[in-house]
């Protein structure tokens, strides 16, 4: 099963010798960015670890052990994950039916469609109760697996209360006990943390084993794959997105932008920034601008190097629109792309920061006209 995951052969390798060579770590730490197969590989590799198989294509992926695990189902598995703040029992049970319904139907996702967000009815994170009910947990004896394995997803989600209360555990967990901690954001973990852990790093996923996936998979069309392989950087359920739904119309809205920008519809975009279904979040405001910055880059490209281009499939336009940008060589039009990038990049900070959403949508716009316009 360890083949299912593609682009990742330096992660694999360190976990296949470490299966191989009967060496395994207390605790692991897979790292990289969102999208790449770092909580499936932790999954595989806890299956792995209890595989009844005993050739090497270990796990399975058909014994007993493996279809548990598969199916968050084996008593030895433990996975913890950022939540809304539950009341539980001193058993570890839910008190409220509403919120084992919101686990259930999470635990659901995962399996059936990991590459779909899920959204909780409150904000998330990895709390301090949840750590202690893991460790009165560890306490008791094993169940039936060889190892018992403990998934901490996203564990850049706990506070410093939280992670402070696992540091022993993580020090010396207990006997076959195989600890795996998954982040994106490795910076955002105390350095205690990181030290008690061996670290996994996991690449992006090349833009070609992407663009295999979504065509086998997914049944995307040549030019869909190529462009959303493209777009997504790496991050295979970015993808995935993309092809299913163009990232909820983010994509289209850049391009529409774009459009108005480089043929001076001024009005319009005024227009369409006013009206109440535009209204402008952070979130939004960040992946429009990440796409925008995408079509202003391939504008470099469409004439010299085509073979690059993200958008592929607005390859007319964009080399339309740089016929049309009048006096404007090769060398002012790298100009005025590097300025907007440069833009772009001071926009992007603001938006974290309290400001008004509808005046850097403006800017953002204010900005394409210039390499359009000059």
């Amino acid at each position: 099963m360890f083949r299912k995951l593609k682009g990742q052969s330096g992660a694999l390798q360190v976990l296949q010798t470490a299966l191989e060579h009967d060496r395994i770590a207390q605790a692991y730490l897979f790292h990289g960015g969102d999208g790449v197969g770092k909580f499936t590989a932790a999954l595989y590799f806890g299956m792995a670890l209890n595989c009844l198989a005993k050739s090497e294509f270990r796990p399975c992926g058909v014994c007993n052990n493996c279809r548990r695990f598969s199916a968050f189902d084996h008593p030895d598995l433990i996975y913890l994950f950022p939540t809304p703040n539950w009341p539980f029992s001193a058993d570890g049970e839910f008190k409220k039916e509403e919120d084992y319904a919101q686990y259930r139907a999470y635990i659901k996702n995962k399996i059936a469609s990991p590459w779909q967000e899920f959204w909780f009815s409150a904000s998330c994170e990895i709390r301090v109760d949840s750590v202690r009910q893991l460790i009165r947990r560890l306490e008791l004896s094993a169940f039936e697996a060889s190892y018992r394995i403990c998934i901490i997803e996203n564990a850049d989600a706990m506070n410093t209360a939280t992670a402070n209360a696992l540091l022993k555990t993580l020090e010396e967990p207990p006997p076959a006990t195989v600890l795996i901690l998954t982040t994106e954001r490795l910076a955002s973990l105390l350095p205690t943390i990181v030290s008690r852990c061996q670290p996994v790093y996991f690449q992006p996923v090349p833009p070609r084993i992407v663009e295999e996936l979504l065509s086998a998979e997914f049944n995307a069309t040549t030019e869909q794959a190529r462009t959303a392989s493209r777009i997504a950087d790496g991050n295979v359920k970015r993808a995935i997105h993309l092809v299913q739904s163009e990232s909820s119309g983010i994509r289209d809205r850049a391009y529409e932008i774009l459009q108005q920008a480089a043929l001076g519809h001024d009005w319009q975009f005024w227009q369409n920034l006013q009206s109440p279904q535009a209204r402008p979040t952070a979130e939004t405001t960040m992946e429009l601008i990440k796409y925008l910055n995408l079509f202003v880059s391939d504008l470099n490209l469409v004439l010299n190097a085509p073979e690059q281009l993200v958008n592929i499939d607005k390859k007319d336009w964009l080399q339309e629109a740089r016929d049309n940008l009048v006096r404007c060589d090769a060398a002012q039009l790298a100009d005025r792309v590097w300025q907007y990038l440069l833009q772009t990049e001071d926009l992007a900070r603001k938006v974290n920061g309290n400001v008004n959403l509808q005046l850097v949508h403006i800017n953002l716009y204010f900005a394409l006209c210039k390499v359009f316009r000059g």
